[in-house]
């Protein structure tokens, strides 16, 4: 965005997990600011927040969303949950301001893109809606490096398995990890309240509510989310979602069956040529927090079978898998001159 106006910015759901993602991120990657406001719950409100990027050295105070006027306003990244964004999101995008809604409440409306820059950029070039939705993290996460295997290779079969880190449930969910930890070093009883079960020690083979079929909610997003970003509705993904004791990064287990045989050099070719994806020898969540790319390891192409491929990735789901797509996809409507219409 060298070439981008600076933009008055406002951030809702500033002081949550994603929102404090929010202003690493922006200043790491020197956005183009103008003014920024915080937007939160009239619990939050008031609050001050320290931000030095963008030329701005000041404490911030923290506004009351459900108060607060929008004018004026260039974009507004919101994180803070689908009945917030049901309400407010539209409001904010009819007084002129472009919306990334990092929330579900828009990601199944056909009139509104939902983009990973990498991948559907296009969607971003052909669209008027002034909100842009946010994909979710695991979805992101696998398609950084399934889109390219996709296109060249056409995935007739999809299935992966999750092993989704607690910050992906919000803070309680992380005080709740070292809670129970420190509760198991003293002989106590952990206590459960983020989850209906002990995470520490522990493995939850269940993300959001039961759906019809037996899926879980986050189960189901994988083919929904997918056919969308793909552009192709005949996309399958089978997902298991597991909640695993990590603090950061989702990790995820593909299992692919291709429409032709392939060897090893041609999909480490193709990964090495996807934008945002970076091979590793031995990708772990621990290591790679706060990083920007998707991960990949332990490439494998069956040897009885070629059209199979099994693979392993790992990335920052705070990050790719939330608050740094929402800034691409700022940077790209910037990049297409959406800021000055």
């Amino acid at each position: 965005m060298e070439n981008q106006r600076p933009l008055h910015v406002g951030i809702v759901g500033a002081t949550g997990v994603v929102g404090k993602e929010f202003l690493i991120l922006l200043e790491k990657r020197a956005f183009p600011i103008a003014s920024l406001r915080l937007f939160g719950s009239a619990r939050s409100a008031g609050k001050r927040v320290r931000w030095s990027g963008g030329g701005i050295n000041n404490e911030i105070t923290v506004e009351d969303l459900a108060q607060a006027d929008p004018t004026g306003l260039d974009l507004a990244l919101f994180s803070a949950g689908k009945g917030v964004s049901l309400e407010h999101a539209p409001r904010f995008a009819a007084a002129g301001v472009v919306v990334v809604d990092n929330s579900s409440a828009f990601r199944r409306d056909p009139a509104i893109p939902l983009v990973v820059p990498e991948v559907n950029p296009g969607d971003l070039a052909t669209t008027r809606s002034r909100i842009i939705a946010n994909p979710n993290c695991s979805t992101i996460i696998l398609l950084m490096a399934l889109a390219p295997i996709h296109r060249a290779l056409d995935v007739v079969d999809c299935v992966v398995s999750t092993y989704q880190a607690v910050s992906g449930a919000g803070k309680a969910a992380v005080d709740e990890l070292f809670g129970q930890a420190r509760a198991f070093a003293a002989g106590d009883e952990p206590r459960c309240e983020a989850f209906d079960r002990p995470i520490f020690l522990n493995v939850l083979p269940q993300i959001g509510p039961w759906q019809a079929n037996g899926d879980s909610e986050e189960e189901a997003k994988f083919t929904q989310e997918s056919r969308k970003i793909l552009g192709d509705n005949t996309f399958r993904c089978h997902a298991t979602c597991v909640r695993v004791p990590v603090e950061r990064c989702h990790s995820e287990s593909v299992y692919v069956r291709l429409g032709r045989a392939t060897s090893e050099q041609e999909i480490l070719a193709l990964l090495r040529a996807a934008p945002g994806v970076a091979l590793d020898d031995l990708a772990t969540p621990r290591e790679l927090a706060n990083r920007e790319e998707v991960f990949v390891s332990r490439v494998r192409v069956d040897e009885e079978d070629p059209r199979v491929l099994r693979f392993w990735v790992v990335s920052d789901q705070l990050w790719k898998g939330a608050a740094l797509n929402s800034i691409q996809i700022a940077e790209a409507m910037g990049a297409l001159g959406r800021f000055d219409q």
